[in-house]
């Protein structure tokens, strides 16, 4: 499929038909000219080198010239954005443990962090193989897709934090289960899935998750990361994670269960240290699974077309100089002005195109940097491009990648919005939507983010990475409302709270008044008679009862502003 990169040079096609009318009203008054001579059939025979049909000619092949010279300089290209190959590997799945007990420091600097940078250094040592990744606590997601763009992979882990998954614990046999649905059916001999996790499972059997996925052909491995003396939680204000008893949480290594876990599931335990996380190891392992041929999806670059049709306006002008305007006489002296136009056409044909085609060199460069992961250079090599060329919108697009792998998520989404919308071919508008997409879920934009999918779904509807994503969007912009909706009740618990200390104060206030007038009483007890004893009691008991009934009516109002807290390990 053809695609021009500079559309906006097409108007100048616009010309042609205004030569031909030029050219015919030109024609038409050299026959009034000599209409004024005589008759002009008496006056052919003293013409014998006038030619009628060559100057239709001569100006139909140079017509044809600009024809394809403003072709070339809308910047013709073929090739889509992405090919399919065929590569052999294997199928490698992450389940990387996200609780808060992965935020202990015995490792540098916490155990979430090290793993995250182990897995990040593993991506950059694949080549072939597909990996996916899987994020759990108290439950279990799908972070990234078995594939193997390997930067998608990187950009998906750096988001990953103990908040990826909205309820805690330790979820290990869901991670499991969830692992076996997320495998390739065409891979069946070479899937892998490996755990890393701190062991401590508190919600379901892991064991028998285990047994399941090698009945299906899965080797599970385990990295067991934390230490046997166990550490406590750190929490973001500063203080340690406590228990529902308000005793600080030690969070140690669970080695027993990892390694009842991969040994049911075929595969190796190893434990992470600081400097040798043994992941490496586990991946040579793998590597003696049998591999398996699947169709994978590349980045393939535009072939650029102009240089085809500007050679054929150079032979269509070339043509046109070479037939002279009289008959028996190649050149004429109007083809002195002819060789000058073309001559002035091509070389300001070739400048525009080589000025267009500059930021090629500069987005060159910028891709080199990307791939050694030197995202500074690259950044800058594509805000060139992009100044060179404000239309080229793969400067854009690569731009805005390299600012979504520097964290810079907002930017980069404000760099992708004009993207899809101005390109043609459905693949690639998907691809672009599923990006901004993603720049938007890293920025927790959920709302913008489900949008940009569904764009992406309309152009693919059979990308399941992108019904993925949409999905988790989704359930994190529902978690993210009731979190919103919990948070109105707990001020709105606190605003009663407030209300009830006023009325203490009042209270207060009102016995302060009362001691008062006690005080104004017992002055007046020499000039009055005491009570009663039985009056006194009376007094008493009425006292007593009013007190009891504004007890019970406190203990009801508490009761209904009671938040029931939920049971169980947060950890």
């Amino acid at each position: 499929m053809i695609e021009l990169a500079q559309a906006q040079y097409l108007w100048i096609l616009a010309v042609i038909p205004l030569l031909f009318v030029t050219y015919g009203l030109y024609r038409n008054y050299g026959k009034r000219m000599l209409r004024r001579f005589g008759d002009p059939k008496l006056l052919e025979p003293l013409m014998p080198t006038v030619s009628r049909r060559r100057g239709w000619l001569k100006i139909s092949l140079f017509s044809l010239g600009l024809f394809f010279f403003v072709l070339g300089l809308a910047r013709p290209r073929t090739g889509a954005r992405v090919k399919e190959v065929k590569r052999t590997g294997v199928e490698i799945i992450i389940a990387l443990d996200v609780s808060n007990s992965m935020l202990a420091q015995d490792y540098s600097p916490n155990r979430l962090e090290r793993a995250k940078l182990a897995v990040s250094r593993l991506v950059d040592n694949l080549g072939r193989d597909r990996i996916g990744l899987i994020v759990f606590a108290g439950e279990a997601f799908v972070q990234l897709p078995v594939t193997t763009d390997y930067v998608s992979a990187k950009a998906f882990l750096n988001t990953i934090n103990t908040g990826s998954v909205p309820k805690q614990g330790t979820a290990m046999g869901q991670a499991i289960i969830t692992g076996i649905r997320s495998f390739s059916l065409d891979t069946p001999e070479s899937r892998a899935l490996i755990v890393i996790s701190d062991g401590e499972n508190h919600e379901d059997d892991p064991v028998a998750a285990a047994t399941e996925a090698a009945g299906q052909g899965i080797r599970i491995h385990c990295i067991g990361i934390g230490s046997e003396t166990g550490k406590p939680i750190p929490l973001a204000d500063g203080t340690l994670l406590k228990d529902e008893e308000g005793n600080t949480v030690v969070t140690k290594l669970d080695e027993k269960t990892l390694m009842e876990v991969a040994a049911t599931g075929g595969g190796l335990y190893v434990r992470a240290g600081n400097s040798d996380f043994g992941l490496q190891g586990i991946i040579d392992e793998v590597r003696k699974m049998d591999e398996q041929e699947f169709q994978s999806v590349i980045f393939e670059d535009f072939n650029e077309q102009f240089m085809y049709f500007f050679g054929i306006a150079l032979f269509f002008f070339l043509l046109e100089m070479l037939i002279g305007e009289r008959k028996g006489r190649k050149f004429a002296s109007f083809d002195i002005f002819t060789k000058t136009t073309v001559c002035f056409l091509v070389f300001t044909g070739f400048t525009l195109t080589a000025a267009a085609q500059a930021d090629k060199k500069d987005i060159r460069a910028g891709n080199k940097a990307f791939r050694s992961g030197n995202m500074e250079k690259a950044l800058l090599d594509y805000q060139r491009a992009a100044t060179k060329d404000s239309t080229s919108l793969k400067a854009k697009y690569n731009m805005a990648n390299a600012m979504y792998l520097t964290g810079d998520n907002r930017q980069a989404a404000a760099v992708m919005e004009s993207v899809p919308d101005s390109l043609q071919v459905p693949a690639q508008k998907a691809d672009a939507w599923h990006n901004f997409g993603n720049f938007h879920l890293a920025d927790k934009g959920y709302a913008q983010s489900i949008e940009a999918y569904k764009n992406a779904l309309r152009q693919n509807p059979e990308d399941m990475e992108t019904k993925t994503n949409l999905a988790y969007a989704q359930k994190m912009l529902k978690d993210q409302q009731d979190q919103q909706d919990q948070d109105q009740d707990q001020d709105q618990d606190q605003d009663k709270d407030q209300d009830k200390d006023q009325d203490k104060d009042q209270d207060k206030d009102q016995d302060k008044d009362k001691d008062q007038d006690k005080d104004q009483d017992k002055d007046r007890e020499q000039e009055q008679p005491a009570i009663s004893p039985q009056a006194a009691q009376q007094i008493l008991e009425a006292m007593q009862q009013k007190e009891k009934e504004t007890q019970d009516k406190i203990q009801k109002e508490k009761a209904k502003a009671a938040v029931p807290v939920r049971s169980g390990k947060n950890w």
